[in-house]
């Protein structure tokens, strides 16, 4: 039997067809990094879903998790730190993990002889915070290395004092500080967490629990045209780089979004997964080292994990998503 469903969706009504404004916060700079979402401005799969996004660029003080818990925005791209403030009692939720393999590296200089994370046994390293580097933790942590034997600096986001010898390894982006590195011919030496038996998510889009209870169907509508945009990037990306250049300004040269794009490739795996895949055994092993770290308590952990990967309370797929934009009518 076939009957309609008139939606009171974000309080427009018979409206529905209006755009609805929204507000995305990035982790960083405008860069290949967010790809997706460009290209889902640009090619209109936010519009076709009724929505009208805008991208906020990130910098040291305005970071996504907490601009969306203040209401500065209702949807952010983050990494670990996620996961920390859910487990810590914030009503965070994960929508889509766009890297399965995180891009978050130590690099060192060649000559500095730092070949494993043991090399860095009392010497300086420049990390972000325990939320956001939850990767290296849990790679000192599989070494059986203590951090207080490592002299940690808070990072200054510069890879110049890399450069300068001020520290001994720096933590980067496999996509953005390698680059840099080589150009200017300096050798260096990468440690990866993957090595070292941690394959952590990172640049994952997430929402808030209020987002998702007053509006699900807008928050299904966002990840899905997010997920069509980071396909679409991935597909054509030089398309998307002229379009950083053009229209985001972005700082880096056309060669340096090309070399991002080609290190992020591997580390999003759309051609072997579905973008934004997500597991629930793997946001446990997250969950396991802010534990073991002791930012948390196991019980916590447990009974806050539940829910962090949502499930929506309108389903719908992307047909009748589109048949609601267009008429504002859902016919099940």
């Amino acid at each position: 039997m076939r009957f309609l469903v008139f939606l009171l969706f974000t309080g427009l009504g018979s409206q529905a067809l209006a755009a609805e404004q929204i507000h995305l916060q990035l982790r960083w700079h405008h860069q290949f990094q967010f790809a997706g979402y460009y290209a889902a401005v640009k090619k209109g799969f936010y519009e076709k879903a009724g929505l009208e996004v805008i991208l906020h660029e990130g910098t040291p003080d305005k970071k996504p998790v907490q601009q969306v818990l203040d209401g500065q925005a209702e949807y952010g791209v983050a990494n670990a730190e996620l996961l920390l403030s859910r487990l810590q009692g914030n009503p965070l939720v994960a929508l889509a993990a766009i890297y399965q393999h995180s891009a978050s590296v130590l690099l060192a200089c060649k000559d500095a002889n730092v070949n494993t994370p043991h090399d860095l046994i009392g010497k300086k390293v420049m990390l972000m915070d325990k939320a956001v580097d939850a990767d290296f933790l849990a790679m000192f942590n599989n070494e059986g290395i203590k951090l207080k034997d490592i002299q940690v600096l808070p990072s200054s986001f510069n890879i110049d004092d890399l450069v300068n010898r001020k520290v001994d390894a720096f933590n980067s982006y496999l996509s953005n500080e390698p680059y840099y590195l080589a150009q200017r011919g300096i050798k260096y030496t990468v440690l990866n967490p993957r090595n070292y038996g941690v394959d952590f998510y990172s640049d994952i889009l997430f929402t808030s629990e209020n987002e998702i209870s007053k509006y699900p169907a807008r928050a299904k509508a966002f990840r899905q045209a997010s997920i069509d945009g980071w396909n679409y990037a991935m597909e054509h990306p030089e398309e998307i780089i002229d379009l950083l250049i053009t229209k985001y300004h972005s700082k880096k040269s056309k060669d340096e979004l090309l070399f991002e794009a080609h290190t992020m490739r591997p580390l999003l795996m759309s051609d072997l997964v579905e973008m934004g895949n997500m597991n629930s055994t793997r946001w446990k092993r997250m969950a396991d080292v802010f534990v073991e770290n002791k930012l948390v308590s196991r019980r916590d952990a447990n009974k806050r994990l539940l829910g962090f990967m949502p499930s929506f309370d309108v389903t719908m797929d992307k047909t009748m998503l589109q048949r609601y934009v267009t008429t504002g009518v859902l016919i099940f």
